[in-house]
């Protein structure tokens, strides 16, 4: 712990150096490339450091992120921050393809009942309950307050399908973190990672109902179901074959095919937005084929159709960390403290709801389950964390929705900032709690792996 305060202490001080005195031509904009180095570095010390004081690393990448960033010490400008943009899509990717990878049918076979009652019951509560809540303030709400009932209710949809969506991500990073194993580290990724594939279709149903209503027609016909089959059809197709072709590289192309599936990852959601903006441009037809879904089952595809499963996930592990620190800190870079000003109150509201529908959920699907293990008691501690998938859905509502994209971006980035800062921690906690954490610091969590292992 000592060497990684002192390189931290000697990282910061290089950076000030460079900011400070216009070294090496830099002053005033510092290149994207520095802030990229400085970032990984910075944020990797101080993931470790919070790590050894028994906190989530990637708490510290997302703290390295937002204090280094644009509205705090401002090491770090929006502008470079935004060209560094494109490593979002690039970490999308890699993070749809590992929790599709992380989608073993074999193991959660046994666990099926449970795994299904927690999709359903928490998904259900959640949509129903952070949706309600919005409608019933949406008059309250500047860029609501004009729309009629039908208009109000669909976009309040939006802010209750996201509040539906987990991070793989986090929850991954935390496992390998805590070296955790056992039926309720099994039954939380596996709800996670399916409910990430479930949260696709469900964003893409209701978006696409929005898109509908807010239409000047404010109708919807038999073309829009047949539109969405479609997209939802060629997501899977497409999804299937790019997994095959990943299995061949696996199989006979010696390459660092992580970085190739990163890369084809990357061309995947830039190919599908062209796609649907020139469709819509060229034949005014609104055909969105959602990208993180065609990454997801590309994924599942090796995990479960191939005997490479396991060194797919090996492969793209020992590229993860990179990947992880470089995201999460960018992501803390980009909270924009002005907008979680403007915004902390709805924020914290869609918070509170949140966690609140995701405990009586979790509660819920225990007592139909017949959960006698106590698994679905403590599950909803690794249901809280938001990132990845979450604010790559918010990207593509504001992409969708120019006029109040961002103004619903702003009030649910204030909820996911909170989420992603508290969720971690809940879900190391829980961990150490019921035993299933071998790394962790909880004596507590220890004896009982101990007792278990007995």
């Amino acid at each position: 712990m000592q060497n990684r305060i002192i390189g931290l202490i000697i990282v910061i001080g290089t950076m000030s150096l460079f900011v400070s005195s216009g070294l090496l031509g830099i002053s005033g904009d510092v290149s994207p490339s520095l802030v990229l180095g400085f970032m990984l570095l910075s944020a990797y010390c101080i993931g470790f450091i919070l790590a050894r004081l028994g906190l989530p690393q990637i708490t510290g990448y997302i703290f390295a992120g937002l204090f280094f960033g644009p509205f705090f010490i401002n090491y770090c400008n929006s502008s470079a921050v935004n060209d560094l943009d494109f490593l979002n899509s690039l970490a999308l990717a890699f993070i749809a393809f590992c929790a599709g990878g992380e989608l073993k049918l074999v193991s959660i076979r046994s666990k099926l009942k449970i795994i299904l009652c927690l999709i359903g019951g928490v998904t259900s509560v959640v949509i129903t309950g952070v949706t309600l809540s919005v409608f019933l303030l949406s008059s309250y709400i500047p860029f609501m307050s004009d729309y009629n009932v039908s208009a109000r209710l669909a976009v309040s949809a939006i802010f209750g399908v996201i509040a539906v969506a987990r991070s793989p991500s986090s929850a991954i990073a935390i496992i390998s973190e805590t070296k955790a194993k056992g039926d309720y580290t099994d039954t939380v990724l596996g709800v996670i990672v399916a409910m990430d594939v479930l949260i696709i279709i469900l964003f893409a149903v209701i978006i696409s109902v929005c898109q509908a209503t807010l239409s000047i027609s404010g109708g919807m016909d038999v073309s829009f179901v047949l539109y969405l089959l479609l997209e939802i059809v060629i997501a899977f197709i497409f999804g299937f074959l790019l997994g095959k072709i990943i299995v061949f590289l696996i199989e006979k192309v010696k390459v660092e095919f992580p970085v190739v599936i990163v890369g084809m990852g990357f061309v995947v959601i830039k190919f599908c937005h062209f796609m649907g903006e020139s469709f819509y441009d060229i034949h005014d037809i609104s055909v969105n084929i959602e990208p993180l879904l065609i990454c997801m089952f590309a994924g599942f595809t090796v995990q479960n159709y191939s005997k490479y499963g396991s060194t797919f996930l090996k492969r793209m592990d020992s590229v993860s960390l990179p990947i992880y620190v470089a995201f999460f800190a960018i992501t803390g870079a980009s909270i924009n403290i002005e907008v979680l000003k403007s915004s902390w109150f709805l924020g914290l509201m869609i918070v509170f709801v949140r966690t609140l529908m995701i405990f009586m959920g979790s509660r819920l699907s225990g007592k139909i389950s017949g959960d006698k293990k106590g698994i679905c008691n403590n599950a909803w501690f690794g249901f809280i964390t938001q990132a990845g998938v979450s604010l790559g859905l918010l990207s593509e509502v504001v992409r969708r929705f120019p006029e109040i994209g961002g103004d619903i971006q702003s009030i649910l980035i204030a909820a996911i900032t909170a989420n992603q800062i508290v969720g971690p921690v809940a879900f190391k906690y829980a961990l150490n709690k019921v035993g299933d954490a071998r790394a962790g610091n909880s004596k507590q969590g220890l004896a009982s792996w101990k007792q278990k292992q007995r």
